[in-house]
């Protein structure tokens, strides 16, 4: 028996020096088992038990193992394991080539590193690096094993699945712990290590107003720095919408542009929507535009899907689309710069509000001179609208101010207005009116602070005097002609306590107009912020606050007529560590409406958050109201939306039900596979 061991032993040592001294060059292979043995005639090893194969960063074990020196052909049994940087394969039995890293596997369970994806199939050939192909297998990103169910994944036959680029398959099965839900003839999607061309997921719904939905979307990894997005949208009773997207980024430049069309068969509409982003830097100087355009004024009111999915609550219940456009160059003592602005109303149309195209401009900026501070701001603008005054615009307002004091630190300043316009359309102004006018502006603020041994009080009072002299009306284009008589004086005062958990503020300030008889509103603000108690947090190794809040409060009182014009309040609290509520409210006198909102933000736990928004009006009663709820689990999600948009008189309310399933390292966005829409018979 010991000589047995010893002839092994030394028949082990032989053939590892050997296989040491051999050239690296040509076949830089290291192998390991209990036992090995050299066939000459045909340059083939054997290898048994504990069987370990090193090659260009391949690591390979197994039972037992066949290795032909000349071709690197090998073949592999028993609890076979493959595994480089990017792969990990579990097999019975392989046919591998190590030069290429090619061949046949046999009930393999590959596991890729990069995006947690996991092949499982009986008899597969891998026929590049990154390229694998198998009669019949199942796809998941859920964590596997051989025997177990993943929670989601894709069976099929003649599978062909290229990382970082496609999984297509054809008489496919989408199962769900075993079970197959849903079946296609064909599937294709992509399997992204990083961005790569292709379709993604569609969106898919029902709606009582917009009919079936249908949307697939494509995207186009351009190059490195630039990429586009197609959009599509199928409405069996609206018609088709249709879209695209571009984007790019450089060392000096950067934008996005999108436009979409819908041809409304309901409305009898052509629906445009235009967004546009651009920056630019040519040296020191420095360019932008962003442009926002829709053709009609209702489109957002209609709740398309478009290239956001769902349309937000802010895009639908916004006043006005602004676009903007600006070159700026820097002077010595200022910049040069050249404007254009248009705004597009949505209540009112496209002719309400004039557009500035273009203004060119100078400013200087704040300069020294003696004791006195120097600025100025010029311009020269033209202004277009189809209808009321048009024409171009002359305006110079420099400005002189001065500060002294220390206990009382007093602001003055002085600005001279040069104002001079070139009208048509004109009839209630001569066609060359000009202003001449002065602004004087005084502010005087203190401050008083008491530190005691738990907290510390802050008073600051503060006086402040504006006069404006008489001026001729003007027509009204932008902020400019505001420049109206003025001789208002403003008394208020900031009380603040600062404690260790506890902040709380308080201000009131009362302006005395002396062109008017009667007495201003009066302001009056305060808030709260603070947290109820530390824990100590062993990740940071520090004491952070539990139980954070705020409280937010303002109103404007008219002592002439007794009634409160505006209150705000808002509070907001963490009641757990991953609770937080929110409660708004807002009331307009002129209106006469309490508006009221509020949210709820859950994780209620580590699988499954909540997230709960109302909006309320004391004369509509519910106006937008969202509740979604996500379930996340490692390798899908899925997320529950209910939500509810206000009517108005040309339409109801409107009610929809939307639930999406993500398959997580599939792309984006998620899939929809649900979505259904209804409407009540009578508008609110």
């Amino acid at each position: 028996m010991r000589q047995a061991i010893g002839k092994y032993l030394s028949a082990f040592i032989i053939l590892s020096i050997a296989y040491c001294l051999l050239p690296a060059s040509s076949w830089a292979t290291t192998i390991t088992a209990d036992h090995m043995e050299h066939f000459p005639e045909e340059d083939k090893y054997t290898a048994t038990g504990n069987v370990r194969i090193e090659k260009d960063g391949v690591v390979i074990n197994a039972d037992r193992a066949v290795l032909y020196k000349e071709t690197s052909d090998t073949e592999l049994f028993g609890n076979v394991q493959y595994e480089d940087d990017d792969t990990f394969i579990n097999t019975e039995r392989a046919e591998l080539n190590l030069d290429s890293k090619t061949g046949k596997l046999y009930n393999a369970l590959i596991y890729f590193k990069k995006g947690n994806y996991w092949l499982n199939g009986e008899n597969m050939r891998k026929i590049k690096e990154d390229h694998y192909y198998a009669t019949v297998a199942t796809f998941t990103t859920c964590d596997s094993d051989e025997s177990s169910k993943p929670d989601w994944c894709f069976k099929g036959s003649d599978v062909d699945i290229i990382v970082g680029k496609k999984f297509t398959a054809s008489d496919v099965t989408y199962r769900v712990k075993g079970t197959p839900v849903l079946y296609s003839p064909y599937l294709w999607a992509p399997v992204k290590t990083e961005r790569a061309t292709g379709l993604l997921f569609p969106i898919i719904g029902n709606s009582s107003q917009k009919g079936f939905q249908f949307s697939p979307t494509f995207f186009w990894a351009i190059d490195d720095n630039k990429d586009a997005t197609g959009y599509l949208d199928y409405y069996s009773k609206r018609g088709v919408g249709k879209g695209v997207e571009y984007r790019y980024l450089d060392s000096d430049n950067g934008g996005r542009w999108y436009i979409y069309h819908l041809n409304d068969t309901k409305l009898k509409k052509n629906f445009y929507e235009f967004k546009g982003a651009h920056e630019h830097k040519i040296g020191d100087v420095t360019g932008f535009v962003d442009i926002n355009y829709v053709n009609h004024e209702g489109f957002y009111r209609e709740d398309f899907v478009s290239k956001e999915g769902v349309q937000k609550r802010d895009s639908r219940i916004q006043r006005f689309l602004q676009s903007t456009g600006e070159i700026s160059a820097p002077l010595p003592d200022g910049r040069l710069y050249l404007l254009g602005q248009q705004w597009i109303d949505l209540q009112e149309g496209h002719t309400a509000v004039p557009k500035k195209l273009p203004e060119l401009g100078y400013v200087v900026n704040p300069t020294n001179i003696g004791p006195l501070m120097f600025t100025m701001n010029s311009s020269v603008a033209n202004f277009y609208r189809q209808r009321d005054p048009k024409g171009q615009r002359l305006d110079i307002n420099p400005t002189v101010s001065y500060s002294f004091g220390e206990t009382v630190p007093i602001f003055q300043s002085l600005s001279l207005r040069e104002t001079a316009y070139n009208l048509e359309n004109a009839q209630s102004y001569k066609s060359s009116p000009h202003r001449e006018t002065f602004e004087y502006r005084a502010n005087a603020l203190t401050r008083f602070m008491k530190r005691y041994e738990s907290f510390s009080h802050t008073i600051e009072p503060s006086l402040s005097y504006t006069f404006i002299p008489k001026t001729y009306a003007l027509p009204t284009f932008d902020s400019t002609e505001l420049f109206n008589r003025t001789s208002t004086a403003q008394l208020a005062l900031h009380n603040s306590l600062s404690f260790e958990r506890l902040s709380l503020t308080a201000g009131i300030a009362q302006p005395l107009n002396f062109n008017a008889g009667l007495i201003s509103p009066t302001t009056i603000n305060a808030s709260m912020s603070g947290f109820l108690g530390t824990s100590y947090n062993e990740k940071t190794g520090k004491a952070e606050p539990v139980n954070p809040f705020s409280l937010n409060f303002d109103t404007s009182y008219n002592s002439n007529t007794g009634r409160a014009e505006t209150i705000n309040s808002s509070f907001s609290v963490n009641v757990t560590e991953k609770t937080t509520l929110s409660l708004g409210e807002r009331y307009s006198d002129a209106e006469r409406k309490y508006y009221t909102n509020f949210g709820i933000a859950s994780e209620i736990t580590k699988k499954m958050s909540v997230n709960a928004n109302f909006w309320h009006d004391s004369k509509t009663g519910l106006r937008d109201a969202s509740i979604s709820t996500i379930y996340s689990e490692q390798c899908w999600a899925l997320n529950l939306l209910l939500a509810r948009s206000p009517g108005d008189s040309t339409r109801p309310a409107e009610y929809s039900f939307m639930f999406f399933v993500e398959l997580k390292g599939l792309g984006q966005p998620p899939i929809k596979l649900y979505h259904f829409q209804t409407k009540p018979p009578t508008a609110n």
